[in-house]
């Protein structure tokens, strides 16, 4: 599945990673005005959650902040920038989101709580904070996910959305990124909708809708008129970009994956060319009707109610699906004359020439004769049919047990959290997974445990200023273990005390098991140990990229195991790879 991020009005890059450990000097936080500030006498701002920070001259910044009058309560705080008042498209954007929010009260859509004005005439607004992480990091992990799982949020985005078109608002951007799981300790996460930041207002109070036609969205999610700027915009511009990620979520693929807008426009004029039926055969014929349904080039052939349509698509994934009926009468004989062709350059010499001997006719006795021979013909065909569908049942067989045979390999993982204030500690440290959000500052150590001795490995993947990728040890360090990356079966390690910096981010730490010592990872490791916990020698960073990008092909399964707090990774082989990613904000 590829990972592509194209959009227009919303920047995305990838943030910088800073993960610190004892060998890496953590970042220099540079001060923001508005941290410490009071709003409405209510809302303490406490830490910039911009990408960025707030001097990287961007539109809005968004910011953290403690509601007072509710015993602290986390809330979340968005605000334009003063430069960003010389634009009236973003106020006017600015605008329409906040009366988005106003206008709906839903239970799947995320809540405004308070919006003002500061002193120096910046609008703001203050949301509610959601605890969670978003459908795209679950679809990272899991890529297909359940089909009863798909259609509970199959149902909670439709009922947002039917609440919203109900109040004449049009979201405009359903991604993975924007819908937000919230664990609950039930069967299901909770589902809500966020960002309405490119939201369509009709009859809007506070800002004119827009008189220019122009594209906006994200390039892999958008529908083709909202592609093509039309200024008339019904429902179905998020029916069809919700079917999208449906589609994702059933397939673990994308309909469509172009490279440019103008591909983008082109695949959707085409259709969708591979049916999820093909890539899940689970999916019920009548599921997979309704997705393609949503996905018509044409809106007005698009399903109209959003919540029937979810109603319907849910009912239908919960349904198994029936397998084609086997036909095990004898099939009736092909007709003499030959369907013609569409195209005559599709046609085989051979099939030309069968055509034309069909056309004369024959004496009963040649017909006969020529049954016969069709008989035998066909018999021996059957047989040797048979004998090579066998034989390629058997080589599949065979492969199918050589891979199996590989040996089963399990690791589980869970990180030791220490809250923190400042420089101080806060609470008392927690045990976690590895799927919450956590909060800049926070400081964590990871434990590892594996069910065969080996040797396991700790990388924390990282970019520098010009796209490079780079990489610090976690694992081993010279303080654990001597430096040592061996282990024993069941044996329990732990990684010194490392520390969520920097902005808003999702940091990689690929987590490497190997049954026998490997020459290009003890390379890297010593590297680190070399450069202060960086693997700075280029041939060491480029054999270690190698390495990870031929090992993390290999499959492997993923359970978060709520009982012990911790994530299970199972896989096979000599050499297992899995890239754990933590967020933080």
């Amino acid at each position: 599945m590829t990972d592509k991020k194209q959009e227009w009005e919303i920047g995305s890059s990838r943030e910088n990673l800073s993960v610190e450990t004892e060998l890496i000097t953590a970042d220099f936080q540079k001060p923001d005005a508005l941290v410490g500030q009071m709003l409405e006498g209510r809302f303490l701002i406490e830490q910039n959650l911009t990408d960025g920070g707030a001097d990287e001259g961007g539109f809005g910044l968004v910011y953290l902040a403690k509601d007072l009058k509710l015993l602290g309560k986390q809330t979340v705080v968005k605000i334009l920038q003063k430069n960003a008042l010389k634009n009236e498209d973003v106020v006017r954007k600015f605008q329409h989101e906040k009366e988005a929010l106003i206008r709906l009260d839903h239970p799947n859509i995320v809540r405004i709580l308070d919006s003002g004005t500061l002193s120096d005439g910046n609008p703001f607004m203050v949301m509610e904070y959601i605890e969670g992480y978003s459908l795209r990091r679950k679809l990272r992990e899991t890529r297909k996910l359940p089909l009863a799982e798909c259609a509970h949020l199959i149902e909670s985005v439709t009922d947002a959305l039917d609440a919203a078109h109900a109040k004449k608002v049009l979201h405009r951007d359903i991604k993975p990124e924007n819908i937000m799981l919230t664990p609950t300790g039930d069967e299901f996460e909770r589902v809500r909708l966020i960002d309405f930041g490119i939201a369509r207002v009709e009859d809007s109070q506070l800002a004119p809708a827009t008189t220019i036609p122009r594209g906006i969205g994200t390039i892999l999610y958008i529908a083709p008129e909202q592609l093509a700027g039309k200024l008339e915009q019904t429902p179905t511009v998020d029916i069809y970009s919700f079917a999208i990620v449906i589609y994702e979520m059933l397939t673990g693929k994308l309909p469509f994956e172009p490279e440019s807008m103008i591909e983008m426009f082109e695949l959707q004029r085409k259709g969708v060319q591979t049916k999820p039926r093909e890539l899940r055969a689970e999916i019920s014929a009548e599921a997979e009707k309704l997705i393609l349904q949503a996905l018509a080039y044409q809106p007005t052939e698009r399903p109209s109610d959003v919540r029937k349509f979810g109603r319907d698509l849910a009912n239908a994934l919960r349904q198994k699906a029936v397998p084609e009926p086997t036909n095990t009468q004898p099939q009736p004989p092909a007709p003499t004359e030959p369907l013609p062709p569409a195209n005559f350059s599709d046609v085989k010499i051979s099939d030309i020439t069968v055509a034309k001997k069909r056309k004369s006719k024959m004496p009963v006795y040649a017909a006969l004769g020529f049954l016969v021979l069709a008989a035998v013909g066909s018999l021996l065909g059957f047989v040797y049919w048979k004998s090579s569908t066998t034989t390629e049942n058997s080589n599949a067989a065979t492969n199918i047990e050589t891979k199996s045979a590989a040996p089963s390999r399990e690791l589980a993982y869970f990180l030791n959290v220490q809250k923190m204030r400042g420089s101080k500690l806060f609470e008392e440290p927690f045990k976690s997974s590895g799927q919450e959000i956590f909060e800049n500052g926070y400081k964590f150590k990871l434990n590892i445990k594996s069910d065969a001795a080996g040797f396991i490995y700790l990388f924390n993947e990282d970019k520098d200023a010009s796209g490079k990728t780079i990489y610090n040890i976690l694992y081993p360090t010279p303080k654990t273990k001597n430096g040592a990356a061996e282990i024993k079966a069941d044996e329990q390690i732990e990684t010194s005390y490392n520390t969520f910096s920097g902005t808003r981010s999702t940091e990689i730490v690929c987590l490497i098991w190997t049954k026998d010592k490997t020459d290009d990872l003890e390379a890297a490791r010593q590297s680190a140990f070399d450069a202060s916990g960086a693997v700075k020698d280029e041939k060491n960073a480029r054999q270690l990229t190698d390495f990870l990008q031929k090992y993390s092909k290999e499959k492997v399964e993923t359970n978060k195991d709520t009982t012990n707090q911790q994530t299970v990774v199972k896989g096979r082989g000599d050499v297992v790879v899995y890239r754990i990613e933590l967020v933080h904000r």
